[in-house]
């Protein structure tokens, strides 16, 4: 897997389900949002053990495109044949990168122009800032508004992905405001037709 990213970049965060099979009912529905046009999957599952997530991992590699890129969020760095790289919460101290596996792609959750300073620093590929609206995933964030993704598109030359509240009303907002992508959860999940719902975020942002 090389490193190049999408010009525009449609991520969905797989929300975290408990046991292997509710996990398993998730695998039509993420088919159904790739197909939709989302380019990125973040395989986000807290509640996993290792071998929960690997076994998770692999079902979803199975059915993606080459043109899909699939990221599992971590504290350390996973390295599953066939994944593009692994996505870290801000708290990571991505200063040991160096001695990561180099043909990987590196992602950071960030909330400040400092962090997202220190990512791109530290040689991370790309970062998620947020909270950019009022999120139900994070009901109790730090509402930034898109003058974060301003911000820090102005500060760093890594593509920058806004999180948080995003749907197809507000998400052109986010892209005009410097961001590379969007990255969603809830915005694809809680609807039944994952393909319309992410078609409409593709058509939004002009994927």
């Amino acid at each position: 897997m090389n490193k190049i990213l999408p010009k525009k970049i449609l991520c969905f965060i797989t929300p975290c389900r408990h046991g292997t099979k509710k996990r398993t009912s998730m695998i039509a529905s993420i088919q159904a949002a790739i197909d939709g046009g989302v380019n990125m999957v973040q395989i986000r599952q807290k509640d996993a053990n290792y071998e929960e997530l690997i076994n998770f991992t692999n079902m979803v590699l199975k059915l993606v495109k080459n043109t899909t890129l699939i990221m599992v969020n971590s504290e350390t760095p996973i390295n599953i044949h066939g994944i593009a790289g692994t996505h870290f919460p801000e708290k990571t101290d991505s200063k040991t990168l160096y001695s990561w596996p180099q043909n990987k792609i590196y992602g950071q959750s960030v909330h400040s122009v400092i962090s997202a300073k220190i990512a791109e620093i530290n040689k991370i590929n790309y970062v998620i800032a947020g909270t950019i609206f009022p999120s139900s995933s994070h009901p109790k964030g730090l509402i930034s508004g898109t003058k974060l993704i301003r911000d820090i598109s102005k500060e760093i030359s890594i593509p920058v992905i806004g999180i948080g509240g995003i749907t197809q009303n507000n998400a052109m907002q986010v892209i005009e405001s410097g961001a590379s992508g969007i990255a969603v959860i809830s915005s694809i999940s809680k609807y039944k037709d994952t393909y319309k719902a992410s078609k409409l975020l593709a058509d939004a942002i002009g994927i």
